[in-house]
């Protein structure tokens, strides 16, 4: 029977995914996760933080991460926080027996009370482990999505100044119509051509040329659409990972049975980098449109799409 680490990896070789790979994906050191694959436990930070290593792994090679984190706590002899059961099922049952019949407060019933808080108050610090551990991990993926965030906001190109002179126009398109034919009627009779042309030219600008003016002013504040938008369906389980525009977005394992985990929808910039560990499993919508057959069951794809077109791998 394989072991701990030897499970790890040969569900990772079985996917042709890299230590490295998962690193990018996880944001943990190769190191770490080589200490994963040859159990060398000693190497790790210890705590809560090897069940959230051991979950992220399982979570890239799609292996059931509760499954994963029991096996890692047999290899690692790490003693789970739970009472024997059978022995608070004995004393649970003394105690109602003792209810039962005349009351009095002997040694049995007084035991049988005192395992009975014992028990809530493990369960009770069981389930706040429990609860902190998930509290971590969801913290750290939003301080990793508030990151990646903040590097697309960095990187956004900045909105062009539109002049002072065309925004005032786009407001109030009535302020030079208003102001031309009294500019003209004051303007003497010995004033310069170029005043009178000035003056006839915004008593009659049209209609047509002012809402230009406005589209102008509308268009320097829209955002064009994304050039590359990829939309994923899943026929049968299949693990994908996406990089948007060479930074990581999303790393899980589709299942068309899970609402919630049955398709995915995904927007570039530049381009939009697709691996898949099980292609045949999954339909792809490149703008729109059907982007065909990615790859044979069973066998892992790497696709790129930009708004040139699709390069497979």
């Amino acid at each position: 029977m394989a072991s701990f680490g030897q499970k790890l990896r040969q569900a990772r070789e079985a996917r042709n995914i890299t230590l490295q790979e998962i690193a990018d994906t996880t944001k943990i050191g190769t190191r770490a996760l080589q200490a994963l694959e040859w159990e060398r436990f000693d190497q790790l930070p210890g705590g809560i933080f090897n069940k959230g290593f051991v979950r992220s792994y399982a979570r890239c090679v799609g292996l059931d991460e509760e499954e994963t984190v029991a096996a890692y706590m047999e290899a690692a002899k790490v003693p789970p926080p739970e009472t024997d059961m059978q022995t608070l099922a004995v004393q649970v049952e003394a105690a109602r027996a003792a209810r039962r019949g005349p009351w009095s407060p002997n040694a049995a019933s007084v035991v049988g009370v005192v395992a009975v808080i014992v028990a809530l108050i493990l369960g009770a610090v069981w389930m706040r482990e429990r609860r902190k551990e998930s509290r971590e991990l969801i913290e750290a993926q939003q301080r990793e999505s508030s990151a990646a965030a903040s590097a697309q906001v960095a990187q956004a190109p900045a909105v062009q100044s539109v002049p002072e002179n065309v925004a005032q126009n786009a407001v109030d398109p009535n302020a030079n119509q208003s102001a031309a034919p009294n500019t003209a009627q004051s303007a003497p009779q010995s004033s310069t051509p170029n005043t009178n042309q000035n003056a006839v030219s915004a008593a009659t600008t049209s209609p047509g040329q002012i809402a230009g003016v406005k589209g102008v002013a509308a268009g320097a504040v829209t955002e064009s659409p994304a050039p590359v938008e990829v939309s994923i369906s899943a026929n049968a389980r299949a693990w994908i990972s996406v990089l948007r525009d060479d930074k990581p977005a999303e790393t899980l394992t589709l299942d068309p049975k899970n609402p919630e985990l049955s398709t995915r929808s995904y927007k570039a910039k530049d381009k939009l980098k697709l691996i898949l560990g099980n292609p045949a499993g999954v339909s792809v919508t490149y703008n729109g449109k059907p982007a065909g057959t990615l790859g044979k069951e069973g066998q892992r794809a790497v696709v790129t799409f930009t708004a040139e077109g699709i390069e497979k791998q």
